[in-house]
């Protein structure tokens, strides 16, 4: 692989910094999960108190997040609000919540329960690195249960890794009961292979098996899904319903299947379901049990390799200089969809960027455009991050065909052979960096 660093200088002195990263094929690329990592727990809390709740403790009372790994299940069994949960931790969210909202669950400063046993699973999570708690100022008690992909890109030995995927951050992103913190959402295929569905009308970049690229706009309802080896269709016999469309399901005959990623999540009977926001539901007209949880798509197997975030940067050579993809906006849009927080406007709202497409060539190319620290940011030394409307201007200047705009900001980072050639965003205050955890990477093997 070969990979170059770009120093722009503007008038005032400022400097951008950019990585280019090329050399490599679309059939070396793997989708992977990093191994997951409790530290994620701790991280995602101190992300909470200096970035969320800091900011307006009013708005938040006491923040529990936690995650159940191998060995510690759930308390409150499969059935939970009229629902099979076919997820221990999303059970435990529902269960812990329902308690706290009843009163029969309360913290402070230690955890009260009406049953001990929830009192001993709790500080049994807490004693292994499985629970953190942030407070606020504002009363309450609310259970965030953490996707157990979090990891660290950096614990990956391989010649090179990125991330790639939006995922649930915000707590306004937790809008269902099916929700989980760290849940990657987009379109990911790989050799024909749907591994995560296309979702609320963003950008897909896609390579077929002769190496040609484009941007193209997917939806799930396009999809054929299959659940113990039975085939939906929308429309026939079936509906799929997305955040975009609804927030609830409408009353069925039949069952509401709650699928994220390519695994089913909940099943309940006669409608009226709550959308994950990192999925969809899938209403069938009849009453279904479904006793495996795995989900496989099919329609998509003509590509080689596929992803979708969004916003586009480039599209068959010609630049995109607007938002060609959809972000909730609370004013315009009356059911909220991930991200539900999106303050930065296209043309001058600087962060750190990731992008993946083809150059000028139609070869693979990574983009990483280097974040500025919120914490020290010295001008004509620091990065000050770029725009998506100043990524997109680079991508033109270099006369690149197809790139998508991947998640960036404290995310943002690609290690070649383990080496990072920027520096992350995030940083502790000291200015050392603070690697954030994600969910979902695109790795090449050594």
């Amino acid at each position: 692989m070969q990979t170059q660093t770009i120093v722009t200088t503007h008038p005032s002195g400022e400097i951008q910094r950019f990585q280019t990263v090329r050399g490599f094929e679309w059939q070396d690329l793997q989708f992977r999960s990093p191994t997951f990592d409790s530290r994620s727990i701790e991280e995602i809390a101190r992300l909470y108190r200096i970035n969320i709740v800091r900011k307006r403790p009013e708005h938040y009372g006491t923040l529990v997040f936690f995650c159940l790994t191998a060995g510690h299940h759930s308390p409150f069994g499969s059935e939970v609000d009229a629902s099979v949960i076919h997820s221990s931790n999303v059970a435990a969210s529902m269960g812990l919540n329902a308690m706290a909202e009843q009163g029969t669950l309360t913290y402070d400063g230690s955890f009260t329960a009406s049953d001990p046993h929830i009192v001993t699973f709790l500080d049994q999570l807490k004693r292994h690195g499985l629970l953190s708690i942030v407070q606020g100022s504002n009363t309450g008690l609310r259970f965030c249960a953490i996707n157990e992909r979090m990891g660290f890109a950096s614990a990956i030995e391989a010649a090179l890794v990125v991330n790639t995927h939006f995922f649930l951050m915000d707590p306004t992103d937790l809008d269902s009961p099916y929700c989980e913190l760290g849940t990657p959402y987009g379109l990911a295929i790989k050799d024909g292979v749907t591994m995560m569905p296309p979702l609320n009308g963003r950008p897909c970049f896609v390579v077929d098996y002769q190496g040609q690229s484009q941007i193209v706009d997917l939806k799930v309802e396009d999809l054929v899904i299959e659940i113990d080896g039975r085939r939906y269709s929308h429309t026939k016999g079936c509906r799929l319903y997305s955040r975009r469309s609804c927030r609830v399901t409408p009353p069925s005959r039949g069952s509401d299947i709650a699928i994220v990623e390519d695994r089913v999540v909940a099943v309940k009977d006669g409608g009226e379901m709550v959308i994950p926001m990192a999925g969809f539901v899938l209403s069938v007209d009849e009453p279904v049990t479904v006793n495996s949880s795995a989900v496989r798509y099919h329609g998509l197997e003509a590509y080689r390799f596929g992803i979708q975030v969004g916003p586009s940067m480039m599209r068959s050579h010609v630049m995109v200089d607007h938002l060609d993809c959809p972000f909730y906006d609370a004013t315009k849009d009356p059911v909220p969809f991930p991200s539900t927080v999106y303050p930065l406007p296209f043309e001058d709202a600087r962060a750190a960027r990731i992008a993946i497409g083809t150059d000028e060539e139609g070869k693979a190319i990574l983009i990483w455009a280097e974040g500025a620290s919120k914490c020290r940011y010295v001008p004509g030394h620091c990065s000050t991050g770029a725009s998506l409307l100043e990524l997109a201007r680079f991508c033109q200047e270099k006369g690149y065909e197809n790139i998508l705009n991947l998640d960036g900001g404290g995310s943002a980072q690609i290690l070649v052979d383990g080496v990072r050639s920027l520096r992350i965003s995030d940083r502790h205050d000291d200015d050392q960096e603070a690697e954030r955890p994600v969910p979902m990477l695109l790795v090449i093997d050594s």
